[in-house]
């Protein structure tokens, strides 16, 4: 192994707005990045064109995330291209991807929750335990939670409840994490305009900002920022921690609902936020009016 050896970064969620930005930003910085998606090869191409475009390297890994042996995969790619590279080391996971705006606590089914708790809390879960074992000293993991968890929202409690879980995972992992010098912290991203067209109205666009007492909408550079900033050396004493990006949405200071984003969708016949594509809104793969 090289005296410094070449960082390898794994972004789960890779070619939706927040999962991109990222990849960019850890391209940036020098990190080689191992980049998965779901389903749309058309943006998992062109991700990989613009990696190169600005010197870097990518490689777009395909799986299926709500099943063990799409897991499997993701973990048998970093493998390879660990064994491939010897001067090459796992230093960072970013446990991205994520199935958006659940179902209300009135209508959720049984298959509706596990494939949601399959997707955002079980995948990221057993991604950090396998791929643990693979990292040196000085390892980071971050998870991407959502506001969406620190407010009342019984419409889309199945998706709140799965970030409330996320965020669980890096409180009670720091610890054991902390004793191999690898650590795990989580970014709370507000509402973040992901491309989605809704985003072009501005009725839409009045009403998210109301959400975050510094107003407006975020944009996934900024939520990028705070991922690599957490992967750092400058973040080296923060473990265990939440890094709170969603412009003071989780303060409680949201309005009284007015706005239903999905009757909004279905009345402006813009693609409806949580349908669609094989895993749904996943953030790897669906442009969604997302707390992301």
């Amino acid at each position: 192994m090289a005296e410094h050896p070449q960082h390898v970064a794994v972004v789960t969620g890779a070619t939706g707005g927040i999962g991109t930005a990222i990849v960019h930003r850890l391209v940036v910085g020098g990190a080689v990045v191992i980049a998965h998606y779901a389903s749309n090869s058309d943006r998992a191409s062109k991700l990989q064109r613009e990696v190169w475009e600005l010197g870097g390297t990518c490689s777009m890994v395909q799986a299926d995330l709500r099943t063990e042996e799409g897991v499997g995969q993701l973990v048998d790619s970093v493998d390879d291209l660990l064994r491939s590279q010897p001067t090459h080391a796992l230093h960072a996971l970013v446990n991205n991807a994520a199935k958006l705006l659940g179902p209300s606590f009135s209508d959720a089914t049984p298959a509706q929750f596990d494939e949601y708790f399959a997707l955002n809390v079980k995948a990221p879960f057993f991604l950090t335990q396998r791929l643990v074992t693979r990292m040196h000293p000085g390892g980071s993991i971050v998870n991407v939670s959502s506001a969406g968890a620190h407010f009342s929202s019984p419409g889309d409690i199945v998706y709140a409840m799965s970030k409330a879980a996320i965020e669980s995972l890096t409180m009670n992992a720091a610890e054991w994490l902390a004793t191999r010098a690898i650590r795990i912290n989580t970014v709370i991203p507000g509402f973040t305009d992901d491309g989605h067209i809704a985003f072009r109205i501005d009725e839409v666009r009045e009403y998210l900002s109301t959400f975050a007492v510094l107003g407006g909408i975020s944009d996934p550079e900024t939520v990028a920022e705070a991922v690599a900033f957490l992967l750092s050396a400058h973040a080296s004493r923060t473990t265990g921690a939440t890094l709170d990006v969603s412009g003071g949405s989780t303060l409680g200071a949201r309005p009284a609902p007015h706005l239903s984003l999905r009757a909004l969708a279905a009345t402006r016949s813009i693609d409806q936020p949580g349908t669609g594509g094989n895993q749904g809104a996943e953030r790897s793969d669906e442009d969604s009016i997302v707390y992301e």
